[in-house]
Parts: C-alpha cells; sequence; structure tokens
C-alpha cells in the first residue's frame, strides 16, 4: 500500500530545488515526526484512496489478462503497473530468496497537474480543522508555489506541459526510516525532460524493483501420482503442466516521462519437502529443475512402479499413528529485468509455496 505527504509541506522550509541543502534539523525532525504519526495511525486505505495524482486511476486491462485478482493495470500515484502472463487462478506474490531484499521504502512521482495542485491546497484550507502549524503552513505553501512565487500560481499557466512531483510512502516495506528520507518538497518536471538527479526519483533499476513486488504468480499445485493415498515404500511421482506455469511480465512505468522497467518472472525448479524424517527424496536434494518446454517432472508413464522418478518421494512410514503429513512444494522463479536507457540486470529469484496433507498407507504382504 501506498501513500503520500500531507500537503502542504507542514514543517517545511519554502520551496528550494530538488538536491540543494536541507533546512534546518528542527524542522526536518518535526517532518520526520508528522509522518510517523499518519503511518501509525492513519487509516489504511486503498491506492486509489490514498494516491491523488494525475495518473492515480484503475485502468482496464488491454492485454486481456485483467480481473478482481489485482492483475492487469493499476496506478501508483503517477507510476502505472502493468502485468502479462501467467495464471488469473489463486496464486499471489512471490516470495524473495534474498531475505535481505525489500522493496523501495519510498520513492517520487509524477502526482499533480497544476490545477489539481492548487485544488488540493484549497482543499487542504478549506476542510483540514484549524490545528497548530496550519497557518504557518498556508503562508509558506502559499510562498513557495502562489501568485507571487516563482511557479506564479501552481504553475496553473503551464497546464499540459508538466507535472507536480511529490514523495510517496511505500508501506509495504518495513524500512521505517527509509520511507521518511524521500524529504524533498514537492517539485516541477517538464514532460520529456529527466527528473532531477536525487535519491528516490524513479530510475529504471527502482522501476524493476517495483515491478518485483508487484509480481503475482500461479499457485503451486503439484500433480502427484498415485493422488490419494500413498504406498510406503513405492515411489510418488510429481510434477507440474507447464502450461500452466507461463513467464510473468510486469512493467513498470513513470506516466508522461521516459523511464521504465519489465521484470520477467520464469519458472526454473520446484523444490519438495515431504514432511517427515522418514522419507527419501527424487533427486536426493529435494530440487528438481525444469526440463525441456519447461517441464518440471514427469507423469507416471506405467510400468514397473517401484521405479524412481525424475521428480518425487518414497515415503518409508506409514502415518496411521502420526497423522497425515505435509507435503510442500515450492516453485522458485528466476527474475530479469531490462528497462529505458538500454538498462537490465538480474533480481533475487522468488518462491511460491503450498503444502497439501497426504496419507500413506502400509500394505501387508503374506508369504505362504
Amino acid at each position: 500500500m501506498l501513500s503520500q505527504h500531507p500537503l502542504p509541506d507542514e514543517g517545511r522550509t519554502a520551496a528550494r530545488s530538488p538536491g540543494r541543502p536541507r533546512p534546518a534539523a528542527a524542522l526536518l525532525f518535526t517532518l520526520g515526526a508528522l509522518l510517523a504519526a499518519q503511518l501509525a495511525h492513519a487509516p489504511q486505505a486503498s491506492a486509489e484512496e490514498e494516491n491523488r495524482g494525475r495518473f492515480n486511476r484503475n485502468t482496464e486491462d488491454t492485454s486481456g489478462q485483467g480481473g478482481g485478482d489485482d492483475r492487469g493495470l493499476s496506478a501508483h500515484a503517477g507510476i502505472t503497473i502493468t502485468t502479462r502472463g501467467g495464471n488469473t487462478g489463486g496464486g499471489g506474490p512471490i516470495s524473495s530468496a534474498d531475505t535481505s531484499w525489500t522493496p523501495p521504502p519510498c520513492y517520487y512521482a509524477p502526482t499533480y497537474t497544476p490545477t489539481e495542485f492548487k485544488q488540493s491546497f484549497e482543499d487542504y484550507l478549506n476542510n483540514t480543522p484549524l490545528h497548530s502549524g496550519k497557518g504557518e503552513a498556508a503562508r509558506m505553501h502559499e510562498e513557495a508555489y502562489g501568485e507571487d512565487s516563482e511557479y506564479n500560481d501552481h504553475n496553473l499557466d503551464r497546464e499540459g506541459e508538466g507535472m507536480w512531483w511529490t514523495s510517496v510512502i511505500n508501506t509495504a516495506s518495513n524500512d521505517h526510516e527509509g520511507q521518511l528520507a524521500c524529504d524533498e518538497p514537492t517539485f516541477w518536471v517538464d514532460f520529456g525532460d529527466a527528473p532531477p538527479d536525487i535519491p528516490g526519483v524513479p530510475t529504471p533499476e527502482l522501476l524493476a524493483e517495483l515491478a518485483y513486488a508487484n509480481t503475482r504468480v500461479p499457485e503451486t499445485a503439484i500433480e502427484t501420482n498415485p493422488e490419494a493415498e500413498h504406498t510406503v515404500n513405492l515411489p510418488t511421482w510429481i510434477w507440474l503442466d507447464a502450461a500452466d506455469y507461463q513467464p510473468v511480465e510486469v512493467t513498470a512505468q513513470v506516466e508522461g516521462y521516459d523511464i521504465w522497467a519489465t521484470t520477467r518472472a520464469e519458472p526454473s525448479a520446484l523444490t519438495i519437502r515431504p514432511g517427515t524424517e522418514d522419507a527419501s527424496l527424487h533427486p536426493s536434494s529435494g530440487t528438481c529443475p525444469t526440463g525441456d518446454g519447461g517441464a518440471i517432472g514427469t507423469p507416471f508413464p506405467g510400468g514397473a512402479p517401484e521405479q524412481a522418478p525424475p521428480c518425487g518421494v518414497t515415503y518409508l512410514r506409514a502415518t496411521h499413528a502420526t497423522g497425515p503429513y505435509q507435503l510442500s512444494a515450492g516453485l522458485t522463479w528466476s527474475v530479469a529485468w531490462q528497462g529505458s536507457g538500454g538498462t537490465g540486470g538480474d533480481l533475487p529469484d522468488g518462491t511460491y509455496t503450498t503444502a497439501q496433507d497426504v496419507e500413506v498407507q502400509e500394505i501387508q504382504t503374506i508369504v505362504r
């Protein structure tokens, strides 16, 4: 979920060009306290409610992959997220194999047209209850963006030529200190111009990280033989239908500016955990790599049931005394990205794991 700094910039100095020296420490502390309070106490609204940007609207998915499960197009305060491929049924976000990886805690994005920026200020004046600092905040805003400022009343005479950019707090991040790092006042960028080179302004790499955080993959639904009750000392064959696990591409793009990145997640391995130490894995590592055409594992071909599968498990003890084992299957997705300006690279592998209960029977053989 994303949330923006309150408007106007309470506790800040008058407008300055991004990257110029910071205001006094006391003012920064006040800003940090305000934002921390907002994060801790503000009601959790939807992205549409929290982000009031020019491009903050839901858009129908033109790729035919959209629906009620957050696939297709979505808007994050001036940044559109587009998903292509994958499967719309079940599933969810991937978990980074690199436990130190986190999505960007904050960033800047085009949020207001000139008219919207002025309207937001007027809404603040007219609809916000009187509180300590409101008058000073209004005065500072007028000095920075009003009729007598360098922007000639919020740049109303430049409607359609650019956007006002604000900081965006990514509440999906656990880096609470980092969420407060994007502390530049609202600034203007003409369409076609590069935004200022300051930390938090979207680069292709930052957009790739946002796309990664918005990657949704299908549920890892393995096929097994036997399907129901398994048998001690007889292998269980495990496989995935490659047709259900196509690559997933996610594009994050700054609307109105030539900055974008596309991630591509592809299945690369399936990791099996039998749920008990009384089992043998096939292969012994429990990790089944992808094969030709992206297939993982092989359906049981018939014939001798004792033959070891390329991907599977052999249980060595029945469950009648212990209850069912929990068989888990984690599908690893390898993620690479490319972006504007010829950029690109790799991101951490992601996984999506599901589990199911299995019953294991023991067949007694009578020798006469």
